[in-house]
């Protein structure tokens, strides 16, 4: 099998969920990826992905806050992310950007966190990783007011519609779209539909682990061995082999995060 990295996952949330370790995780998992990016988009994570990243050598990390942190954001958590945005396997700014599924009474403090990040992790040159759920309009209208020309975003966990693929795919940056498990739930058609016009050289795979385990472990708690089950029913949705979709998805891994 060709090799595949895990480019959208959080350890610390598995652990707490399962009650399990990452070490006793890693021994079990049949299939390893490569590589990993722990994700880190509380302040009060940043430490442990900052750990999990020099305790190994394919670990990787992204820092920023997350929509749904947005009220017990401080001033002084702008200085705590670019510090960490400097450690050297810090690979990316994010996740961070908007979510209306569950803080729609704060879509103004949203958009203003929104900007704050987007400014900082473009000063930094780190790949952006966002989070875009429910807030079509308001994302793109941020996104097409910031100097994003040929920057790389990777849009994590692609829920939207087409149209939403579409124009963000037509936006001057390196727009790059990462599906999860979700391609393979059945109530996903719309997920699976905007799958088909996002180019192959722009395709991404995440596990968003613990979250979104993909079909038939839908329920359970999702880990990095489960990107080659989402390559193969991504590949079903792209009519290509799901080899060729690894091989693809790492290509573009590279060109997104160096890694």
């Amino acid at each position: 099998m060709n090799s595949f990295v895990d480019t959208h996952c959080h350890l610390d949330t598995y652990e707490e969920q399962t009650q399990e370790s990452f070490e006793s995780l890693w021994a079990k998992m049949e299939i390893k990826p490569e590589a990993m990016i722990q994700v880190a988009c509380d302040p009060n994570e940043f430490e442990y992905a900052k750990i999990m990243s020099e305790k190994y050598d394919f670990i990787y990390a992204a820092y920023g806050i997350h929509p749904q942190y947005v009220d017990s954001y401080r001033p002084e958590h702008e200085e705590l992310l670019k510090s960490y945005l400097d450690h050297p396997k810090a690979v990316a700014c994010g996740e961070f950007g908007l979510d209306y599924h569950y803080g729609a009474e704060s879509k103004e403090a949203q958009c203003l966190l929104f900007e704050k990040e987007l400014k900082i992790g473009l000063q930094k040159r780190k790949p952006l990783v966002l989070h875009l759920r429910e807030a079509e309009k308001d994302s793109l209208s941020i996104l097409r007011n910031a100097p994003i020309q040929n920057h790389p975003i990777h849009v994590h966990c692609f829920t939207g519609t087409p149209a939403f693929a579409e124009a963000l795919l037509n936006l001057s940056s390196n727009i790059y779209i990462g599906f999860t498990g979700i391609i393979s739930f059945k109530n996903a058609e719309n997920v699976r539909e905007a799958a088909k016009i996002v180019p192959l050289e722009r395709l991404l795979l995440e596990t968003d682990a613990p979250y979104l385990a993909p079909v038939p472990f839908r329920g359970k708690a999702a880990h990095s061995g489960m990107i080659p089950l989402i390559a193969e029913h991504l590949a079903q949705v792209k009519n290509i082999a799901k080899e060729e979709l690894l091989s693809l998805c790492r290509k573009n891994t590279r060109q997104c995060y160096h890694i």
